[in-house]
């Protein structure tokens, strides 16, 4: 004998109310998101220095189109000492790194080198060489401020 049941379950499901809450917090995510000022939403007090000292452990090393030197190039190390070819420049990195002959490894300095937009490949390949045959440390720095 089989013994039917006389209500069924409805087993179908109504996404409208859904739909209605997706749509509520999405307004109320952009009206919230839009009201932050960005400024205030974290305070940062960021560290400032008078001191036009850098630090002694990057060596700053620019190339610079000049037309008065014989490559087209002058180099200049840390903003101050001027070098019209990479032999000059070679013996110049010589005496900074002697500096830090004692110092461990991970302690020497390393160059920040930048170069001008009009650079050709040839100078930067010529500085990465050098910096390759006295195993220095270089990191290609972006346009100067």
């Amino acid at each position: 004998m089989a013994i039917k049941r006389s209500s069924k379950i409805d087993t179908s499901f109504s996404s409208s109310s859904m739909t209605d809450l997706v749509f509520l917090l999405l307004v109320f995510f952009i009206l919230a998101t839009t009201l932050i000022n960005p400024n205030n939403a974290v305070k940062l007090t960021l560290p400032s220095s008078s001191s036009q000292e850098g630090d002694p452990s990057v060596i700053a090393l620019s190339i610079v189109g000049d037309k008065s030197s014989e490559s087209g190039y002058k180099y200049v190390i840390n903003r101050d000492e001027a070098y019209n070819n990479v032999t000059e420049v070679a013996g110049a990195l010589r005496v900074h790194f002697e500096k830090f002959a004692n110092v461990p490894e991970e302690d020497k300095p390393y160059i920040s080198l930048r170069c001008d937009e009009k650079v050709t490949v040839d100078a930067l390949v010529e500085i990465i060489d050098l910096t390759r045959e006295e195993k220095y440390k270089m990191v290609l720095a972006t346009k100067d401020k």
